[in-house]
């Protein structure tokens, strides 16, 4: 979670921020055709009267059956809080809400941060295919916080509590001190389920990003740091991690924010997920003419190259306040960048996936829910995109 001031720097640096008419009309609720392209399809608007900012902070799924997920946070002014859940059947073209993700242990409510993953091997006494969903449960009164996960066993009509990944004694805001946890993301690794998320505890830092990993789904290791700034104002945030199956690579992206940097969009490249603390990092740059860069909550995946016979694929990075993407080959070198235009709506870490339609064709799904300062034009939208090159 990170300080919101950037808004202003990243509209300035990127020139890409819409008036609000703009952004309304982009986003009218009209007829899709199932399984086609599309750019900005509203899946959920809030009522006119929840709290700012609305909606923010969108995932996806897609499970075997080729059915979507989408969720996000929701201002609602319900008590607890709950994550909304939308199903798909149709490629993206419309959607009903399915489910509600609930906090089932602490009383609180499940306020922030959705990650929905699926297993891709049976693990922790759970087959292959269950859905794991995490969130921030979160009371009222942000005065505390963990990091929970769930598992549904039948396509996401049910979850049930497995544990607690992390606890944050608070407040549950951003100012440094408070000792606040934020923005889980979950991938396997060489048996282990590693869950990456941004940490306020350490009283050494305002903010870094840490791992901790489980081989149960139970018990979770003591936290390695993988990313922490060599100053306190450093807030290093929202960690999100891809693998390249051709280089063998995994990259890290990140915001560098804090009271040096202008969350400007960072990556570290490892060999392994587990060792980005002595990785290097480097600025997402285009390296277009323009030089531009993405600022604050990115996203990063790999998918194979289009047209490519040789296993080789491309990085795909964004960032909020930009509705570009940034791709880079499987080197992931820092000159290697070049920013694409899909015309989809901008976002607050705004979700990036790779999914397979009924025809086996690869397309990119992208899912918006809004920006901070936005909360008249905020929505949940999906777009479905030919992968990029």
């Amino acid at each position: 979670m990170t300080i919101l001031a950037h808004f202003t720097l990243a509209c300035a640096a990127l020139a890409s921020c819409l008036p609000s008419s703009a952004l309304a009309a982009s986003i009218d609720s009209r007829a899709i055709s199932p399984w086609t392209n599309f750019n900005n399809n509203v899946v959920f608007r809030p009522p006119a009267d929840w709290t700012d900012p609305r909606t923010l902070y969108a995932r996806t799924l897609q499970l075997s059956d080729k059915s979507l997920l989408a969720t996000c946070e929701i201002y609602a002014p319900d008590d607890p809080l709950s994550l909304p859940i939308f199903r798909s059947t149709d490629g993206g073209a419309t959607w009903k809400e399915y489910i509600r993700f609930y906090d089932k242990v602490n009383g609180w409510g499940m306020r922030y941060q959705p990650f929905l993953y699926v297993l891709p091997q049976d693990f922790g006494g759970y087959k292959a295919g269950t859905i794991l969903a995490v969130g921030t449960s979160v009371p009222k009164d942000l005065s505390q916080a963990y990091i929970d996960i769930y598992a549904s066993t039948d396509k996401a009509k049910t979850f049930n509590f497995i544990s607690h990944i992390a606890y944050g004694p608070g407040p549950e805001t951003v100012p440094n001190g408070n000792k606040a946890i934020w923005e889980a993301f979950l991938l396997m690794y060489q048996g282990k389920l590693v869950a990456f998320y941004s940490d306020q505890r350490d009283p050494n830092y305002g903010q870094k990003l840490v791992h901790t990993t489980t081989t149960n789904l139970r018990d979770w290791s003591p936290i390695v740091d993988d990313v922490a700034m060599p100053y306190y104002d450093g807030r290093p945030g929202m960690t999100t991690v891809a693998y390249s199956k051709k280089s063998k690579k995994y990259v890290m992206t990140f915001e560098n924010c804090g009271s040096e940097k202008n969350c400007q969009v960072n990556y570290k490249v490892s060999d392994s997920p587990l060792t980005f603390a002595s990785a290097p990092y480097s600025p997402i740059v285009s390296n277009d003419t323009a030089q531009v860069s993405p600022y604050g909550s990115p996203y990063i995946i790999w998918t194979s190259k289009p047209g490519a016979t040789d296993g080789s694929g491309i990085f795909i990075a964004n960032g909020n306040y930009d509705a570009s993407v940034y791709i880079n080959d499987d080197r992931a070198l820092p000159q290697n960048w070049k920013r694409v235009s899909i015309n989809q709506k901008d976002g607050y870490s705004r979700a990036l996936r790779i999914i397979s339609n009924t025809k086996g064709q690869q397309k990119l799904l992208v899912a918006s829910a809004g920006n901070f300062g936005e909360p008249d034009t905020n929505a949940l939208t999906v777009g479905v995109l030919d992968v990029p090159s």
